[in-house]
C-alpha cells in the first residue's frame, strides 16, 4: 500500500509543452492574465475552497487545510500551462497525486471530476474581472487554452484515480486472501481472527455460512456459478489445500442453500456453518466430502449425507480394510464374475428395498435375486434385508473400494 500518496510520483504529467495542438490562440493579454493571478494564488484558492468544500462527499473526508494545498498546486499548474510557462518538477506530480490522495480517502470519481472541473469558472471569473471591456474579444480568443489546461489537468487526475482504486482493491483481495487463509486453518477460536474476519466479510460473526469445496476440474464451474448467481451476497472464494473454497453467508433466516445456487456444479457441500467460528471445521469437511468426490460424474453438489461412506472410509486408515476383510473374506471363494453379481444384487437391494426394483435394474428374475440375497447371507453371515446388518455391508463394501483405488 502506498505510504504516502503524496510522494508517489511514478506516473506523473509528462513535461507539458503548450496546450492544445498549436491551433488555439494565444492573446499576449492571456500571458498577462496568468502572471496576475500567479501574484494572487490565495483569491482564487479562497473562492474555490468553500465551493468545494460545499459538495458532500468534502465535507466530511477532505479537510480545509487538504483542500486548500491541494487547491493552491491545482491552480498554479492550470495557470502555468495556460501560460506556456515552465512547470517545475514538483508541479507535473500534482494530477496523479491529487487523484491518489481522493481515492484513498473515498471521494467518489464523480464527486472529484465535478470538483476538479470547476476550476475552469474559478479561473475565467478571475480573467474577466481583470479585463477591461474593450479586451474581452481578445479574451474570449483564449477560452480554449484555459479548457484544454483543465481537461489535461483532469483526464490525469482521472487516471490516477482509476490507478490507485485498482491497487487499493488488489491490496483488500491480498489482505481477504491471508486473513481467510488463517481462518480456515484454525481451530475457529481466535476471536480476532474471527473480527477481522467477518470486517473483511461485511458480515456478522453469528450469521449462518454455506461452504462448498471444489476439485481442481470443476473450479471454474464454480466460479462462474458464484459470479451469476450470488449478486448481492457477501462471499468469498480461496485457493486451500488445492481446492476451491466458497464462503457464502446465507441470507437471513434461510437454513440451506436458496434452490439454484450451486445447482449443476459439481463440488462439495458442508453441513451450515452456524456462525463464523464453525466455518474453519465445516470446510475441513467439506474438503474431504471433495477428495472422494468423482468431479467428473458429479450432477451437482455432493453433502456429507450423501457421502458419509466414502468420507468416514477414508479416516478409518487401516481400520477399513481390516472391516472389509471381516464382512467379506467369505465372498473371496467364489470366482469374480460371481462376486461380482452378488455384490451388485446386494447393493441393487439396498438402495430400493424392493426385490421387484432389483429384478427391473440387473434385468433377471425375481427368484435369481432371492437366491443371490440368500447365497450372501450364507457366505458372509450377513443379511442384506436387515437395515442394521445392511448398513454394515455397505459400509464393508465401501472400505473395500477405498482400499483399492
Amino acid at each position: 500500500m502506498h505510504n504516502s500518496p503524496d510522494l508517489d510520483a511514478r506516473a506523473a504529467v509528462p513535461a507539458p509543452g503548450p496546450v492544445g495542438d498549436g491551433s488555439a490562440p494565444f492573446p499576449a493579454e492571456l500571458r498577462t492574465l496568468v502572471r496576475d493571478c500567479l501574484d494572487d494564488l490565495d483569491e482564487l484558492v479562497g473562492r474555490y475552497v468553500p465551493e468545494v468544500a460545499a459538495l458532500g462527499d468534502y465535507e466530511d473526508t477532505v479537510s480545509s487545510e487538504d483542500l486548500r494545498d491541494t487547491a493552491r498546486a491545482c491552480f498554479e499548474l492550470l495557470l502555468r500551462l495556460i501560460g506556456d510557462l515552465p512547470v517545475p518538477e514538483d508541479l507535473r506530480a500534482v494530477p496523479e497525486r491529487l487523484g491518489r490522495r481522493r481515492a484513498h480517502q473515498g471521494v467518489p470519481l464523480e464527486r472529484l471530476l465535478q470538483a476538479v472541473r470547476m476550476d475552469f469558472r474559478v479561473l475565467w471569473t478571475a480573467f474577466l474581472e481583470r479585463t477591461r471591456p474593450e479586451d474581452l474579444p481578445q479574451l474570449t480568443r483564449g477560452a480554449v487554452r484555459v479548457w484544454e489546461a483543465v481537461e489535461f489537468h483532469t483526464v490525469h487526475v482521472h487516471a490516477a484515480y482509476l490507478d490507485e482504486v485498482a491497487v487499493l482493491a488488489r491490496e483488500r483481495e491480498r489482505e481477504r486472501t491471508a486473513i481467510m487463509g488463517r481462518l480456515l486453518s484454525s481451530d475457529g477460536r481466535d476471536q480476532q481472527l474471527l473480527a477481522q474476519a467477518a470486517t473483511l466479510l461485511q458480515v456478522n460473526v453469528q450469521s449462518d455460512f454455506v461452504v462448498a469445496v471444489a476439485p481442481p476440474e470443476s473450479q471454474q464451474e464454480l466460479r462462474r456459478a458464484v459470479a451469476a448467481r450470488l449478486t448481492g451476497q457477501s462471499w468469498h472464494l480461496q485457493q486451500h489445500n488445492g481446492m476451491l473454497v466458497l464462503v457464502a453467508r446465507l441470507p437471513q433466516g434461510a437454513d440451506a442453500p436458496p434452490p439454484g445456487w450451486l445447482d449443476g456444479v459439481a463440488c462439495a457441500l458442508g453441513p451450515v456453518a452456524h456462525g463464523l467460528a464453525r466455518v474453519p471445521d465445516t470446510a475441513r469437511v467439506t474438503e474431504a466430502i471433495a477428495v472422494t468426490m468423482d468431479g467428473a460424474t458429479a450432477p451437482g453438489p455432493v453433502t456429507l449425507v450423501e457421502a458419509w461412506m466414502p468420507v468416514a472410509a477414508a479416516r478409518l486408515g487401516p481400520i477399513a480394510g481390516m472391516l472389509a476383510d471381516a464382512v467379506l473374506t467369505g465372498l473371496d471363494r467364489l470366482p469374480p464374475h460371481e462376486r461380482q453379481r452378488l455384490v451388485d444384487t446386494v447393493v441393487a437391494y439396498c438402495a430400493s428395498g424392493s426385490v421387484a426394483a432389483v429384478t427391473r435394474e440387473l434385468y433377471c428374475h425375481r427368484n435369481t435375486v432371492l437366491n443371490r440375497l440368500s447365497r450372501f447371507t450364507e457366505l458372509t453371515g450377513l443379511h442384506p434385508t436387515r437395515p442394521t446388518e445392511a448398513a454394515a455391508v455397505l459400509f464393508a463394501l465401501q472400505c473395500d473400494r477405498s482400499r483399492s483405488s
